[in-house]
């Protein structure tokens, strides 16, 4: 499935279109990115308008994609910008208005901390008919934001679990510890109970928020 996404101007690797994608510093392009094609149990993979070409270039992979034409010399792979594959085959895209201009925060799987302007949220949808994956377990279902991280330019798509969402004007600093709140519980249908078995942000290793 494929949702369209807001007019978000960007700049693709050259090598990632034409030949062996370089992880580290290269050229780049300019682009638009114009949509999302989301297929269960692998990576998103992105539409990318190239107007100086006048082609759609439909399978950037997100690695590849930045919002400056300067990319950093340090390898920026997959697994530094995303976290999960693609939990169903349908998606639905929003802006939530509230968190236009908040500070989104996200540590990657490979331990690097990343942050940057709210950009838009995309939401897993279930198909009973056609999909069984785990967009329709809501304690395996999770929502994916995205930003350009400020330091690396590249586009980043962190779950609602993994990150934290900060505004100057409403948000604490220091921020307030949130080892209070809980991961996930539902005390009237418990068979929705998380496998984090009811542990706390910040008594469980498996959450990037810190006590």
């Amino acid at each position: 499935m494929i949702v369209s996404t807001p007019y978000v101007e960007c700049y693709v690797k050259r090598s990632f279109l034409s030949d062996t994608p370089i992880y580290e510093k290269d050229e780049t392009i300019f682009g638009i990115l114009i949509g999302i094609r989301y297929i269960r149990g692998r990576a998103p993979l992105y539409v990318v308008y190239l107007p100086t070409i006048g082609a759609v270039y439909d399978k950037v992979d997100q690695c590849a994609i930045f919002k400056r034409k300067t990319t950093p010399d340090i390898p920026i792979s997959m697994g530094d910008v995303g976290w999960w594959d693609s939990i169903s085959d349908y998606w639905q895209l929003i802006q939530i208005k509230f968190l236009k201009g908040f500070t989104i925060s996200s540590t990657s799987r490979s331990g690097i901390s990343m942050s940057g302007k709210y950009l838009f949220t995309c939401d897993p949808q279930g198909k009973s008919e056609l999909d069984w994956g785990q967009s329709e377990c809501w304690h395996e279902h999770k929502t994916k934001t995205y930003f350009f991280d400020e330091i690396t330019g590249v586009l980043v798509s962190t779950p609602n679990n993994k990150m934290r969402v900060f505004d100057s004007s409403l948000s604490t600093d220091p921020p307030e510890s949130p080892n209070w709140l809980r991961v996930y519980n539902d005390i009237e249908h418990p068979e929705r109970t998380s496998h984090e078995t009811n542990l706390k942000l910040g008594n469980n290793n498996s959450f990037t928020y810190k006590k």
